[in-house]
């Protein structure tokens, strides 16, 4: 398969000076984005595409987004991703959290939506392609969330494919470079938009429990796994959901257009990551 690799930096308004890798494996085609943190701007495979309709129509450059604006609501401000990651000290709403001052005393420190990692550029970008069968093609970044006295830690990932395949794999390794322990939050914040979803579309997981977040999507928890039209106004449901594993602590799922005959599908190890939430906007 014929495959290319292109690096592009954006121009104009709030994506001035984003970096852009494009990766063409011949058949399957995705962009990553290491000026916000190595995240995964869209995927192409022939006419279905891995993204959504986002009302933000720039690559917006971190430096145009203000976390802690809109009550801790920032981060929307920049949100188009097909994959984001949500963390790495925090995700999750906005809040409030203890934390050790540089006296020893207990101090209060505001939680910004899905913390900070999404906005922070990568500092080192590899892109390699082995050199014996299947020639991989992989593109490595290094994002480091560290504060002095805080968090000190380190993301590597990669995504990966091979030519002419229709897959792709992301790799992520986290360390804490600290000399205590550090706890830590990751969600990989993957948006889905047409051809795959649209009214009548279905989430098809193996689950062993489905919980909704509120009431509210406690209301509609019956037909959690069907996606309805959109309607202007909506509120968003929330549901948690624990997949069933394999015989290697695996698990598959995977969104299914109205007709079942265009879908993607995603497995990862649930010893890594536990939980699947499911959020209808």
């Amino acid at each position: 398969a014929k495959w290319h690799i292109r690096k592009r930096i954006l121009q104009g308004g709030k994506q001035e000076g984003v970096e852009i890798i494009e990766v063409d494996n011949g058949k399957l085609r995705f962009r990553v984005i290491p000026t916000r943190g190595m995240g995964i701007l869209d995927a192409r495979l022939g006419d279905v595409r891995l993204g959504w309709n986002s009302p933000i129509k720039e690559v917006v450059h971190p430096k145009f987004i203000n976390l802690e604006s809109r009550g801790g609501l920032g981060w929307i401000e920049g949100f188009n991703e097909w994959m984001a990651r949500c963390g790495l000290e925090y995700a999750g709403h906005p809040g409030k959290d203890k934390f050790i001052t540089n006296t020893g005393d207990t101090g209060e420190m505001d939680l910004t939506l899905h913390g900070k990692i999404a906005n922070i550029p990568a500092s080192e970008v590899i892109v390699t392609i082995d050199r014996e069968t299947p020639y991989t093609i992989r593109v490595r970044g290094r994002v480091d969330e560290r504060v002095f006295f805080g968090p000190k830690l380190e993301l590597w990932t990669e995504i990966s494919t091979v030519p002419g395949s229709n897959t792709f794999t992301i790799s992520d390794t986290l360390t804490n470079h600290g000399s205590e322990s550090q706890e830590f939050m990751l969600i990989y914040h993957a948006n889905y938009g047409s051809p795959l979803l649209e009214q009548g579309a279905k989430l098809m997981v193996a689950a062993e429990r489905v919980a909704p977040f509120n009431d509210h999507a406690a209301k509609a928890i019956s037909h959690w796994n069907t996606y309805a039209a959109p309607k202007a106004g909506f509120v968003e449901e929330v549901y948690q959901i624990f997949p069933f594993a394999d015989e290697q602590g695996r698990t598959t799922i995977q969104l299914q257009n109205a007709r079942g005959n265009r879908g993607v599908s995603m497995n990862w190890s649930l010893k890594q990551l536990p939980y699947l939430t499911q959020w209808k906007y």
